[in-house]
């Protein structure tokens, strides 16, 4: 009796254990810095659209004039297809302008990432790709 209940408490802590980083994977607050957002404005060269999230790929020119290139996070691919923003609409517009607003990863370092709240393409359509916007009015996504 006394082995079947340590292995039901062993697996119990082991599925919980397991259910931690994926609840931590899911956190805005974890990982980006909420209070450090920034527009950017850069030239579009990329896109990964894959699962669990797409990424958006920009070059942008640093206060010293430096090209820098900065990864974008941002929601689903199918969340992104559901609000009415495909693939093609970026791989239509490597090479153009884009807009957005980001907010950086907290680690620092040398890397440009962060994870888009919205964005513009060169067509001028503001796309909402963030898990942080929820709520947002129109008047408060003037960009």
């Amino acid at each position: 009796m006394r082995v079947k209940l340590a292995g039901v408490l062993i697996a119990v802590f082991a599925l919980l254990g397991a259910a931690v980083p994926a609840f931590a994977h899911h956190g805005f607050g974890v990982e980006f810095d909420k209070d450090k957002c920034m527009d950017l404005k850069g030239t579009l060269t990329g896109i990964d659209w894959e699962n669990p999230h797409a990424y958006v790929h920009m070059d942008v020119k640093d206060a010293n004039g430096k090209t820098v290139s900065w990864s974008l996070e941002t929601i689903t691919p199918l969340g992104m297809k559901r609000s009415g923003t495909t693939r093609e609409d970026f791989l239509n517009n490597i090479g153009k302008p884009i807009a957005a607003r980001t907010c950086p990863t907290k680690a620092g370092g040398t890397q440009y990432r962060g994870t888009a709240e919205f964005l513009k393409l060169a067509d001028g359509i503001l796309r909402i790709v963030g898990q942080n916007v929820e709520g947002l009015t129109p008047e408060q996504l003037h960009f």
